[in-house]
């Protein structure tokens, strides 16, 4: 999971980078205004190997995006022990 936060003009731009880097590598993505600003906040959750990608894409086009943590999410597959 990735936060990322962006002036709500941005979002178009962000929302295309984000579908153009990631394609089908994203779970989901959830978007949500910030209370008292004209920012929007982006919850992503991408497969592992794509936010390296997603975070430099961002970077280059919209260099005033400010990121959050990243967590990982907890897996559901009950053989994996690790």
């Amino acid at each position: 999971m990735m936060c990322i936060t962006v002036e709500a003009a941005s979002v178009a731009e962000l929302r295309r980078v984000i579908v153009s880097t990631c394609g089908d590598l994203m779970v989901y993505m959830r978007i949500k205004p910030v209370e008292h600003a004209s920012k929007m906040k982006f919850w992503l959750c991408l497969s592992k190997t794509s936010v390296d990608a997603v975070i430099g894409n961002i970077m280059r086009t919209l260099p005033q995006a400010e990121f959050g943590r990243i967590t990982p999410l907890p897996t559901s597959n009950p053989s994996n022990t690790n």
